[in-house]
């Protein structure tokens, strides 16, 4: 494994998906049943935003109602991806020097086939180290 190195071999391929329509019990459930701190959103199977535990955290402290939540209102709209050409070294060189913690994986129809967190870049560490 290099830098040039498909995204698609190391990628999460389970991926779990919010809509527009997700209420805000069913967000947390999905983030605590599933262990993952980032969330992608669809509309038609098509990646157009993503929630971080941390945007449902800020929107839980904030004091509003489970009712007042509206998905779009807290997600970041059309998130930095990758395609699932693009390489381990791509993804590293934004990770490395984003705000963001987590890269979706888009075919080249917008729809989400994967995702890669720096979570996942510490197991290709490991991996590498051990080798």
């Amino acid at each position: 494994m290099n830098r040039n190195t498909p995204i698609s071999y190391v990628m999460t391929k389970n991926i779990v998906v919010a809509d527009l329509h997700t209420k805000f019990e069913n967000i947390l459930t999905l983030f605590l049943d599933y262990g993952i701190y980032h969330l992608p959103v669809t509309y038609d199977d098509k990646l157009i935003g993503i929630l971080s535990m941390t945007d449902a955290l800020k929107f839980y402290r904030s004091g509003a109602s489970a009712d007042d939540f509206n998905i779009e209102e807290i997600m970041t709209r059309n998130p930095k991806s990758l395609n699932p050409e693009d390489t381990l070294g791509d993804a590293v060189d934004i990770l490395s020097e984003a705000k963001f913690r987590s890269l979706p994986v888009v075919d080249d129809e917008g729809k989400i086939v994967g995702i890669v967190s720096n979570k996942d870049m510490v197991r290709i560490l490991d991996k590498v180290l051990e080798d």
